[in-house]
């Protein structure tokens, strides 16, 4: 079963019912745009997570120590 952005809802089409704009590519091409704007809150949120451990660490461990 083909989602909104798959290859399968292009690859039978003919040439003549195409819009002349390409609203297939318009479409892929905000899709990827999306895609990558995800994938870099992904990776700033990983990061963020992973100080956040490192800091819960030490602090425990500090706390540990302390007592």
């Amino acid at each position: 079963m083909a989602n909104k952005y798959s290859k399968a809802n292009f690859v039978n089409k003919d040439e003549g019912n195409k819009p002349a704009g390409g609203q297939g590519s318009s479409q892929m091409k905000e899709y990827e745009e999306r895609r990558k704007r995800l994938n870099t809150s992904a990776k700033i949120m990983a990061i963020v997570v992973s100080i956040a451990m490192i800091v819960t660490a030490f602090l425990s461990a500090g706390v540990f120590f302390l007592q």
